[in-house]
């Protein structure tokens, strides 16, 4: 007999979904995430999401203390080049979409507002944000940034009354569990005013160059097509009004899918034309993933049976690789993690601890890196911890 669902599609509510696969993701002792869910389809809205067990709750709990892009250097503060490059190319999307410097703008999941000072450097005066995390609250005020702490769910009652010319959401629909209150942002829009949605493309996954499952992880629990983003804005009353690609470029080089939704406060059109179905390529890639997986990973070089081993990374990536069992974890002393808010956690069982304070405590341990983007950038950072090593390193790679 089939598990019960822990939540229908969070687009139509169906429960007629299909299960496209399981997947394992233990936590660091400190999350209230769960160590795993079924991915499942609603073939209905051609949406993809985590049947997660855990309550909205639980994220907004994450996502407040936990998550990895809160603070001055998080993700959406603008302060690494990568970053700064699709916070811009953003801005002149989003520009598209504007009528004049005075319009009034609402950044949901703003970070630590790098898109709005990306628009403040071109005259925008009149633009906020909201985000749950304080850190990252912090840093956008020492911008002089105007942003409040709070729930991305409770901004339909946070900011009633008000009216935006364009509100934005971007790469944040795809970690809500809950997105009923998504309907209700159409209130809080002037006439005429622009709903805009950038969330990853699943009709981009594949597996070169990133690891089996790269695009299935903790956070983010929904893969929408235009199709499910479609759905949501007739449902809220707003005119769907364009599809269009935001691929995103990484650090390394490569790029990663993306694409935006873009609505209007508008008597009902006609509809841009959507793409063929996502879900067709979403099963594609997912039985790609699970051939390379089986088996296909290995430790080059090969490790030292003696050594000790840290692994560098307690992200997604070594998430997904302890539920492979594709980590040696009874010779791991301990996990790497430059991020504040994991450090002083367990994982796996093993502490997770600085890179400075790892490596000085474990001098003779050899190096596993777990990192999916750019993972030869550690050797430099060893480099720049202890000038002169000669510490081994040693890398996840694919069997061919």
């Amino acid at each position: 007999m089939a598990a019960a669902l822990h939540r229908p599609c969070p687009v139509c509510t169906s429960r007629t979904l299909e299960t496209l696969a399981p997947l394992t993701l233990p936590q660091p002792s400190g999350s209230p995430l769960p160590d795993g869910y079924r991915l499942v389809a609603c073939s209905a809205c051609d949406f993809a999401f985590a049947d997660t067990p855990a309550p909205q709750s639980a994220y907004d709990h994450y996502y407040r203390s936990l998550a990895k892009y809160g603070g001055p250097t998080g993700t959406g503060a603008g302060q690494n080049p990568a970053d700064l490059h699709r916070l811009e190319q953003l801005a002149t999307r989003i520009e598209t979409w504007l009528p004049g410097p005075d319009v009034r703008l609402l950044d949901l999941g703003c970070g630590a507002g790098g898109l709005l000072a990306a628009l403040a450097a071109r005259g925008y005066t009149r633009a906020e944000g909201l985000d749950p995390d304080p850190a990252a609250v912090r840093a956008a005020h020492s911008h002089g940034l105007v942003v409040q702490e709070g729930l991305i769910g409770d901004a339909p009652a946070r900011y009633a009354g008000q009216r935006f010319d364009l509100i934005v959401l971007s790469h944040v629909a795809e970690h809500l569990r809950d997105l009923d209150w998504l309907r209700q942002l159409a209130d809080l829009l002037a006439p005429g005013g622009t709903l805009y949605i950038e969330v990853p493309d699943p009709r981009g996954y594949r597996c070169d160059p990133r690891p089996p499952y790269y695009y299935f992880d903790s956070e983010h629990i929904n893969h929408f097509s235009p199709r499910a983003l479609a759905r949501l804005f007739s449902a809220a009353g707003l005119a769907p009004a364009a599809f269009v690609d935001c691929t995103l470029s990484l650090p390394d080089g490569s790029t990663y899918p993306a694409f935006a939704g873009i609505a209007r406060a508008l008597p009902a059109a006609d509809a841009p034309d959507t793409p063929p179905a996502m879900l067709d390529h979403l099963r594609a890639y997912i039985a790609d993933s699970a051939r390379r997986a089986a088996d296909s990973v290995s430790i080059q070089p090969p490790l030292d049976p003696a050594a000790p081993l840290l692994v560098w990374g307690a992200g997604s990536w070594a998430q997904r690789l302890l539920g492979q069992n594709a980590i040696p974890l009874p010779r791991v002393v301990a996990f790497l993690d430059g991020a504040p808010n994991k450090q002083g956690q367990t994982f796996a069982g093993k502490p997770v601890v600085s890179p400075a304070e790892g490596l000085s405590r474990h001098p003779e341990a050899q190096v596993l890196v777990c990192v999916a983007v750019n993972p030869h950038q550690i050797a430099a950072e060893i480099r720049r911890l202890e000038p002169g090593s000669a510490r081994n390193l040693h890398f996840i790679t694919e069997r061919p």
